[in-house]
């Protein structure tokens, strides 16, 4: 009987959930084209078009392995979807986003119960976890972007694209649950299902890895001190398990990119590790402190669990400035994080009162909590219809610029910013010499590119930002006029491009220019002193790159480069004594 119980408040709360978002399932592509989530549906697109063979990712950073563009999960499920069910990556995202969105409310009750907390409690948690942000109480520049009665993690999901973010939110509860349950059960089963629970995280997201890691931190503290070892080792076996399971998806090498660029991507973390390296754990210390003294109160487990982890995310979030100061990278995207843990508080204080309450005021404050949740759902419904709205994409010149390049220039790469990149991939096949994701570059020399082709806009950098395109095997550099419906116009005066580089063509405000290249071949003969060193511990100069881009464009015996599948070539060239093959 308590599991049917169970059970249907499970189903309930997700249908509710369902209801909220219901737009979400019925748009294919919404008018955020500021929203990442255009890269995201690339991925699955390709992905589901190129099963035999992803593994080399063509689309950005002049190529990469996929495993450096982002955590696969949520991508290969999208993927799966969308070739099982026959239809677009961007409606098979949609779908897999709105339904673990919806799942969010769910884990967070049942991981409430399992910490201990009454059924009432848990489905308070989760109901206000469903309609309430605590965010916006706290954090004033979310209150003004989100509103104070609509939610901020459904924003997150429609307005800034991030599914990935968003299904790691409904992963957490589940990995506490999971760990709890391996804790009380003691099995092997148990501690391999929070194996794959974890791994289902470090697949998914990274913030919401480094939230979880928050999380077990936490939960290990806050535990009775019989079970405070165990709990260590639980924890210990079970990340163990979980990186042995993930590591294909997320390899050693993949890893050591990702942390060779957190201090060039996040700034305020880096300065926070130069003034003060030991800060974090000394923060970590004070919460462990704080999670002992907490044993000693009458608190149930998920209050402890839920105030400590509150306090540690609240701290690290609302103490961040991206461009000053973090605790870790990109810490102000915990907050919808830490709405978990205050939804869990609210929901354990909202049901102590009802249950202390007379016995007359039970059925009143039932009819109130009734009113309130019918009001918040009709907020909830309403901001996603007015935020997801249909796009029509002949209108948009992100759609036509792609369309364009992928009909002229298949397979030659191209030079892209703002949203025209965001959603290049999303529509072609056609390689960029960025996209995304920063944090799986692997030559630092693309760091500067945008620096030397957007924001300068004098002759001699202008030339040089041409220089360093030819380099990167650019045949065509996008640039959006003031008619453009490119959201970010990262290029400014981009007609100063036209005094040097041919039109290639011209719509709805985007400018496509050539970028001389002597040939389309991707490889290069090139003479000693030549070379541009990218994989070098130091900066490669303006001048280097300028010296190389001349060596390529001098008249020298070609060197053929075919593609012969996703992540395979092949070169033909000779070489005499001396000479080198540039790729």
């Amino acid at each position: 009987m308590r599991a049917r119980l169970n059970g249907a408040i499970a189903a309930a709360l997700f249908a509710l959930n369902i209801w909220i978002c219901w737009r979400w399932f019925r748009v294919e592509y919404a008018a955020h084209f500021n929203s990442v989530e255009g890269f995201f549906i690339a991925m699955a697109r390709y992905i589901s078009t190129h099963w035999s063979g992803f593994s080399w990712w063509p689309m950005w950073h002049c190529g990469m392995p996929y495993q450096d563009t982002y955590v696969p999960l949520l991508h290969l499920v999208v993927a799966a979807v969308a070739t099982v069910a026959k239809v677009s990556a961007a409606q098979a995202y949609h779908d897999v986003t709105g339904v673990s969105y919806s799942l969010g409310a769910v884990t967070v009750f049942l991981m409430a119960q399992r910490l201990g907390a009454s059924r009432g409690a848990a489905f308070l948690a989760a109901l206000a976890y469903s309609i309430v942000s605590p965010s916006v109480l706290l954090m004033p520049d979310v209150a003004r972007d989100v509103g104070w009665f609509h939610g901020r993690r459904l924003q997150v999901l429609t307005v800034y694209g991030e599914g990935p973010h968003i299904t790691s939110l409904a992963i957490l509860p589940l990995d506490v649950l999971a760990l709890q349950s391996a804790l009380e059960k003691r099995t092997a089963r148990s501690l391999v299902l929070a194996g794959l629970a974890i791994a289902a995280m470090f697949l998914t997201n990274v913030p919401g890895t480094m939230a979880l890691g928050l999380a077990v931190f936490c939960w290990i503290v806050v535990q009775p001190a019989e079970s405070w070892w165990r709990a260590v080792l639980i924890a210990v076996g079970a990340s163990a398990l979980a990186y042995a399971i993930a590591c294909y998806g997320v390899p050693p090498s993949s890893l050591r990119t990702v942390l060779s660029n957190v201090g060039a991507m996040h700034i305020g973390f880096r300065s926070a590790l130069d003034a003060a390296p030991f800060l974090l754990a000394l923060v970590l210390m004070a919460a462990a402190i704080f999670g002992f003294l907490l044993r000693y109160s009458q608190l149930p487990l998920f209050a402890r669990f839920g105030l400590l982890y509150f306090g540690v995310l609240a701290g690290m979030v609302l103490t961040a400035q991206p461009r000053k100061f973090e605790l870790l990278p990109q810490a102000s995207r915990l907050h919808v994080e830490m709405e978990i843990a205050a939804c869990l508080l609210l929901g354990g204080l909202a049901w102590r009162l009802y249950k202390r309450s007379p016995r007359w005021a039970k059925p009143v404050l039932a009819l109130l909590l009734l009113a309130a949740v019918i009001v918040q759902v009709r907020n909830y419904h309403a901001k996603v219809r007015a935020d997801v709205q249909p796009v029509d994409l002949s209108a948009r010149s992100e759609y036509t610029t792609a369309r364009w390049l992928e009909a002229n220039m298949s397979g030659r790469r191209v030079y892209a910013a703002g949203s025209d990149a965001f959603w290049l991939n999303a529509f072609t096949d056609t390689p960029q010499v960025l996209g995304c994701c920063e944090q799986g570059m692997s030559m630092p020399i693309q760091r500067i590119v945008p620096y030397m082709v957007s924001p300068n806009v004098n002759d001699e950098f202008t030339r040089l930002g041409v220089a360093y395109l030819e380099a990167m095997g650019a045949q065509a550099l996008v640039t959006s006029g003031e008619t453009s419906t490119d959201e970010y116009k990262d290029i400014k005066a981009p007609e100063r491009y036209a005094a040097i580089l041919p039109v290639l063509h011209q719509d709805r405000g985007d400018v496509i220019y050539g970028v001389p290249q002597r040939s389309a071949s991707l490889a290069h003969l090139l003479l000693p002193g030549e070379e541009a060193p990218v994989r070098s511990s130091r900066e490669v100069t303006p001048a280097e790159i300028q010296r190389y881009a001349n060596a390529i464009e001098e008249s020298r015996p070609p060197a053929d480069f075919q593609w012969t599948g996703p992540g395979a070539a092949r070169i033909r060239a000779v070489l005499r004594p001396g000479e080198m093959l540039s790729v």
